[in-house]
């Protein structure tokens, strides 16, 4: 780092990157709230067609307890319903399975751009500290060069 002159205030050089890293952490964040919120939806559905398909159970059982049935038909259309409900809910597993990897994969991206950033910050912070203590030894430097001539008037 060049010498400043005295009074200078600090500067750091790659602001500007360290601009950028935060933009590029902002855009992450909001990707993976995105795919977060996606992630939820599909979780939704899955739980909906779940509930779904319980209840289209429940009503089948219902239907063989009452005793004897009058109308198969209707029955094979209930078990047909079923299985569409079956094959819904497996398609909607395998949508959350995927919206999950989208997930985790947006999150290591997040947890790289902040690693980014955060280690712009930490040298900013170090190129401060060493900005503070050059500042300081001028400081010292320029009181003992005014001590030395107050003692050389003096004598």
């Amino acid at each position: 780092m060049a010498k400043p002159k005295p009074g200078k205030k600090f500067k750091y050089d790659l602001e500007s990157v360290l601009k950028v890293r935060a933009i590029r952490e902002k855009q992450e964040q909001e990707k993976f709230a995105e795919e977060q919120r996606n992630y939820m939806t599909e979780k939704e559905r899955e739980e909906q067609i779940e509930k779904k398909k319980l209840s289209k159970e429940d009503e089948l059982r219902g239907v063989f307890k009452k005793g004897p049935i009058s109308d198969f038909s209707r029955v094979l259309q209930r078990k047909a319903h079923l299985e569409v409900l079956k094959d819904d809910l497996d398609k909607q597993v395998e949508k959350v399975i995927e919206a999950s990897k989208q997930l985790e994969e947006q999150r290591a991206k997040l947890i790289s751009s902040m690693k980014d950033k955060k280690i712009m910050e930490k040298h900013k912070e170090k190129k401060l500290k060493e900005y503070d203590k050059m500042m300081l030894d001028l400081e010292t430097k320029f009181l003992d060069e005014i001590a030395t001539e107050r003692f050389k008037h003096q004598n």
